[in-house]
């Protein structure tokens, strides 16, 4: 059986011994949007990226394929530690911005009128 994409990452997180709740901190989403990223088959390469640039890993031998469209090997390794693959027109982006206000407006209500 062929592993999805999301499983494929979920190993390398699980072998590089990466806290669940570090990584999503890193990445600066919660913990449901990463396990819901485990499950998908299909991930978008600037998931993929990021996810290997936090925890030092390099997918480019696990998804050869997407990393050919995406740009040359060489590239990737040149890209900064400060770079971010979520640019403003991405699914993702607007996912996890979304993610933080309603976190945001959670805390709010919590916490009562004043």
């Amino acid at each position: 059986m062929e592993l999805n994409a999301g499983e494929i990452v979920e190993l390398a997180v699980r072998r590089k011994n990466v806290n669940i709740s570090e990584l999503s901190r890193r990445l600066h989403i919660n913990r449901r949007t990463l396990y819901n990223w485990f499950r998908q088959k299909k991930l978008h390469t600037d998931v993929i990226c990021e996810i290997g640039k936090v925890i030092d890993y390099d997918f480019s031998n696990d998804f050869e394929d997407e990393f050919k469209q995406f740009m040359p090997k060489d590239d990737l390794m040149i890209l900064g530690a400060d770079h971010r693959f979520s640019p403003p027109d991405s699914v993702y982006y607007w996912m996890e911005k979304y993610i933080a206000l309603l976190e945001d407006y959670k805390k709010l209500v919590r916490k009562g009128p004043l």
